[in-house]
């Protein structure tokens, strides 16, 4: 992958890491961010031998939501300009969201207002127990309205109508508890438990797994009588798929299928230098 200025980009294997790097900003989203977040993932969907992204973020602190000199850099704004920006930033949460492969959160600490969008597009999300949050757009005359449908669709209408109206920060128990984050460490364990998710993802096969999440985005917007029939669809073409015959020939043969390979996590910087 081509190099940004605002994320540091870092291939482990078959696992992609990418990491928001505007520390000196709370990592917060600006003009270029959000262009740079939005073709980074556009240009991994393209790998097909990737098996999974860790999202992760440079500093103390996961995601500020919008730089606040990047909202006020036109002023006053024009209706084409603020249209202009809330479709870029809806695409880079759909690039992120539609990723073929499963995408991890390092949630290390805050997160406000587009950090929890950036949370409710990813697959899985580790947090640590000490980490905040908060939806505060209303603080400053704002709506979440880009993440909401996102946020919606994780965390429910509840979350949302307690949280977007108060614009209180809430800690991890509560995002837990809604679905927002769904394993809760020690700081000092979030790089293990991200370890053991990535060996996790390893272990499945790579095809049936990219067709595991697309279906779930496919049937999501369906019908019932339509989600039976692509469900249905689903599994028939799965279970006469190479990967298919390779599993149960692998189960019955009491054997690690092809694909099962260990993965082997960077190495630890502090320890190399010690």
């Amino acid at each position: 992958m081509r190099r940004y200025t605002t994320l540091a980009i870092e291939s482990n294997g078959s696992i992609l890491d990418v990491t928001i790097d505007r520390p000196e900003r709370r990592n917060a989203f600006d003009g270029r961010m959000v262009t740079e977040l939005t073709e980074a993932f556009e240009e991994l969907a393209q790998e097909p031998s990737l098996r999974g992204v860790v999202l992760a973020s440079a500093g103390s602190v996961f995601c500020a939501g919008a730089d606040i000199q990047w909202m006020r850099s036109t002023s006053p704004i024009s209706d084409a300009q603020a249209r202009d920006d809330a479709h870029r930033l809806t695409r880079m949460f759909r690039t992120i969201d539609e990723s073929p492969c499963p995408v991890i959160a390092r949630v290390q600490g805050p997160a406000f207002g587009g950090g929890l969008g950036l949370m409710a597009v990813c697959d899985i999300v580790v947090a640590a127990e000490d980490a905040t949050f908060s939806l505060s757009e209303a603080r400053l005359g704002l709506i979440p309205a880009v993440i909401a449908p996102f946020l919606l669709r994780k965390a429910g209408e509840s979350f949302l109508r307690r949280y977007c109206l108060t614009g209180e920060t809430f800690c991890t128990s509560v995002a837990h508890r809604f679905g927002l984050v769904h394993d809760v460490v020690p700081q000092s364990d979030l790089d293990d438990r991200i370890t053991e998710l990535i060996e996790a993802i390893m272990r499945l096969a790579p095809r049936a797994t990219r067709e595991s999440k697309a279906l779930l985005h496919r049937i999501l917007p369906l019908p019932d009588g339509d989600r039976w029939t692509a469900c249905a669809e689903a599994n028939a073409g799965a279970r006469c798929a190479s990967e298919a015959s390779e599993g149960l020939r692998a189960f019955v043969e009491k054997r690690l299928p092809s694909w099962a390979k260990p993965h082997e996590p960077k190495p630890d910087q502090e320890a190399l230098k010690s």
